[in-house]
């Protein structure tokens, strides 16, 4: 279980390392127009506190791995990306982007089953 629980945890953290760059770095204006139009000038606000949150939680996945010492941030860490994956899903939902709420719901699932693994069925 452990080794399946590492492997969803590399899944998350490639996930969320390209949400970084998406969101924060190289936000893309023709991707992001309708959540532009939908939230004004937050848009930009938001989007950086989403990548901020998505690079220390992926951290927080990662870390462990190397430095055995930091184990307990694994949990915490799929927990914050579980709760961002239903706030993104009300998000997209809002702006009326359905296909990015089924992307929202698989990380959620996967993000909650890693949060519930590290916790109970195979704690670090």
């Amino acid at each position: 279980m452990s080794t399946f629980l590492w492997i969803i945890q590399g899944i998350l953290f490639l996930k969320f390392i390209t949400v970084v760059f998406s969101h924060g770095i190289r936000p893309d204006p023709e991707k992001m127009k309708r959540g532009t139009q939908k939230w004004g000038g937050f848009t930009h606000a938001l989007l950086g506190f989403v990548a901020a949150l998505s690079l220390l939680a992926s951290l927080g996945l990662a870390l462990p791995f190397f430095i055995r010492s930091l184990a307990w941030l694994v949990p915490w860490a799929a927990a914050l990306l579980a709760a961002m994956n239903l706030a993104a899903i009300g998000f997209h939902l809002s702006c009326r982007e359905t296909p990015k709420v089924w992307v929202g719901l698989i990380l959620f699932a996967l993000a909650a089953f890693t949060a519930y693994g590290r916790w109970v069925l195979a704690p670090l």
